[in-house]
């Protein structure tokens, strides 16, 4: 029987609530990850559970094992999909483990919570994830386990303390904010930056930059 990923399936079914909760014009309207539309966006989430293992290296093979290209090629093809179909997909898909096996599970809540936030910010949407959901991506984050989407290197000899999730990492300089806002600035989104305090701020900024 094929392992289930409870915690993952709660990540994978807050953001196809998300997507359901939108009006056509803002599935078509900007997100943070640039370029990409929040039907992009959820066709990038449901790639990992819809595009099979040898399909998917294929796709990587072809844009000459650059990651991110192929990323974007494989979401532009399945969001021409009709976005319930999508949905559904991911619904009944929640949780299905990763076809790419270096796509663990935590991975994949951190991958899927940290885009629920790419679309809200984009679209000016004042909400924040489960707060289960935000402490483990931050745990997750700082237990160097997160590659290759963070490097745990960054918030070396850095105090994290988020305000409103308990979760607590490391020693120095402070930075303090909502656990929503220290996952997206660590995860290099700066619009999350002016959100946090503390006199680690600026050396978090540098080390962004």
């Amino acid at each position: 029987m094929a392992k289930q990923w409870n915690q993952a399936g709660e990540a994978r079914v807050a953001f196809a609530d998300l997507i359901d909760s939108l009006s056509d014009e803002q599935l078509a309207g900007t997100t943070l990850c640039e370029g990409w539309t929040p039907k992009e966006v959820l066709a990038h989430v449901v790639s990992f559970v819809d595009v099979s293992f040898p399909k998917f290296m294929g796709n990587v093979a072809k844009a000459k094992f650059n990651f991110d290209v192929a990323s974007d090629r494989m979401a532009r093809s399945l969001a021409r999909r009709p976005t319930a179909d999508l949905v559904a997909t991911l619904r009944n898909n929640a949780t299905k483990a990763a076809a790419v096996p270096i796509f663990a599970e935590g991975l994949t809540v951190l991958d899927a919570t940290v885009h629920a936030q790419d679309v809200r910010r984009g679209l000016g949407i004042d909400e924040t994830p489960d707060g289960d959901l935000v402490r483990h991506c931050l745990e997750f984050m700082a237990s160097g386990k997160a590659k290759p989407i963070f490097d745990a290197k960054l918030i070396e000899g850095l105090s994290l303390q988020a305000d409103d999730v308990e979760f607590r990492h490391g020693s120095g300089p402070v930075v303090d904010g909502t656990g929503e806002a220290l996952m997206m600035a660590l995860l290099d989104r700066p619009s999350a930056l002016p959100e946090l305090t503390g006199d680690g701020v600026d050396q978090l900024r540098q080390r962004l930059a």
